[in-house]
């Protein structure tokens, strides 16, 4: 990731980090700058032996990481809609998402994080990996809380940049 314009999005693939990548996209079209799509996953240790394995072969780390890259690009495709607009980058990070978000978040204008994600643990009043984004970002964090008004068609319209390839 290279310069301060971007618009880093996290996305865990719920409703709220969905709702947070469209905002950012339409963000990043009156902007004009690219956006970042960042989904972090930590592989969960499987029972040891092979047994496991065989028994369940869609848990190895392999499997869980395809499955993961083709639910972010699932993700960006569906609020891209049918636009080529802004140019969107996607990107899977095995780490703790906050982490992951915070590190990001130093070459970005902006964090855009949804107010609740797929979390096991869920705060009173927001996620736990927004409020811990909140805390650690080196750059604004704008959390979309439900509720928020959806672009609408003219902001998806605007602009003309390219989708990256990587996710066709």
């Amino acid at each position: 990731m290279t310069g301060h314009g971007v618009l880093v999005v996290g996305v865990d693939g719920s409703d709220a980090s969905a709702r947070a990548l469209r905002w950012a996209l339409a963000e990043g079209r009156r902007r004009c700058v690219p956006v970042h799509a960042v989904m972090a996953w930590t592989p969960h240790a499987v029972l040891a032996g092979p047994g496991p394995m065989l028994m369940s072969p869609g848990l190895a780390p392999h499997h869980v990481r395809d499955q993961h890259w083709e639910d972010l690009k699932s993700v960006v495709r569906g609020c891209m809609g049918g636009t080529t607009t802004p140019e969107v980058h996607a990107e899977l990070v095995e780490g703790d998402a906050a982490e992951v978000l915070a590190e990001r978040s130093a070459h970005a204008a902006m964090l855009v994080l949804g107010d609740r994600g797929r979390g096991r643990i869920a705060d009173a009043i927001l996620g736990s990996t927004a409020l811990r984004c909140i805390h650690q970002a080196r750059c604004p964090v704008l959390v979309v809380p439900e509720g928020m008004p959806e672009p609408t068609g003219e902001d998806a319209q605007a602009g003309v940049a390219s989708f990256d390839p990587a996710l066709d």
